[in-house]
């Protein structure tokens, strides 16, 4: 029997070495066969009257192989994991960094009038940038090609309110440039979640519970310009604006620590 519960011989085996198979005589490694005997309390499986109908002994000599591209395939998940994580890492870094300037350029526009023109040029070269990399990364999860893509509209948006001079158009532009922006950040959102689903659970959910935010947030800044005349409409308005500052924290917190996870993977 050689040692073995299936009557194999493991001097004859050639995928003994490769599947780094350490033999039935140590319990540390069990296949099928050999779990199953132990269990049973058989010395071998020729002990067992199910052998004749056993599956798992009828495949014996094919087992090794199986094992072995069982090996292989997991060994090339995780090359590819390792590969996914390193350009994710590299580029959610990108993101962090780039959400810096765009959070500086909304407080002056928002804040600081005299520093309102570099602002509005500063928020639309950095959300540009920010929808290009999403761009770049979309191989990676579908969800950021149409997260850059609404960003890019966005600042395609901006670009044009410049020429809006009616108030009522300038304020319909407004409303569609929250309507991207809601866009942009959902499908951001999720696709952070997705991406992060097998290797950070927490991190995921947290983003997606920020997604949830974020809607909250923009749908109350929307009824708030719609009923911007009245008293209602400006206190709502403060309030989203509130809620989207503490969203824009949080994401900042969040880009960082999924570019760690994805570094700490890549350097695995």
């Amino acid at each position: 029997m050689s040692g073995t519960y299936c009557g194999k011989s493991c001097e004859s085996c050639d995928f003994r070495k490769e599947v780094g198979c350490s033999g039935c005589a140590d319990v540390k490694w069990e296949c099928d066969l050999a779990r199953c005997c132990r269990e049973k309390g058989h010395e071998s499986c020729s002990g067992c009257i199910d052998s004749t109908d056993c599956k798992m002994y009828q495949g014996r000599e094919q087992a090794p192989q199986f094992r072995l591209n069982q090996k292989r395939a997991k060994l090339e998940q995780q090359e590819r994991m390792r590969q996914q994580s390193a350009c994710l890492a590299k580029w959610m870094w990108v993101l962090f960094w780039l959400f810096i300037p765009s959070t500086i350029a909304s407080v002056m526009v928002q804040w600081i009038a005299p520093l309102e023109s570099v602002g509005v040029v500063l928020g639309i070269l950095s959300s540009a940038i920010y929808g290009v990399v999403l761009l770049k990364i979309s191989p990676v999860e579908k969800g950021y090609k149409t997260a850059g893509v609404a960003a890019l509209a966005m600042v395609l948006g901006k670009v044009l309110a410049f020429w809006v001079t009616n108030e009522m158009a300038a304020m319909l532009f407004l409303v569609l440039m929250l309507i991207l922006d809601l866009v942009a950040c959902c499908y951001e959102f999720v696709a952070h979640r997705d991406v992060l689903q097998d290797v950070d659970q927490e991190l995921s959910q947290q983003w997606g519970k920020l997604r949830n935010w974020m809607i909250g947030s923009i749908i109350a800044m929307v009824v708030g310009v719609i009923f911007t005349l009245i008293l209602v409409g400006v206190l709502v308005i403060l309030a989203a604006a509130v809620a989207i500052l503490v969203v824009g924290i949080l994401k900042l917190v969040y880009l960082y620590r999924t570019a760690q996870v994805f570094q700490e993977i890549a350097a695995s």
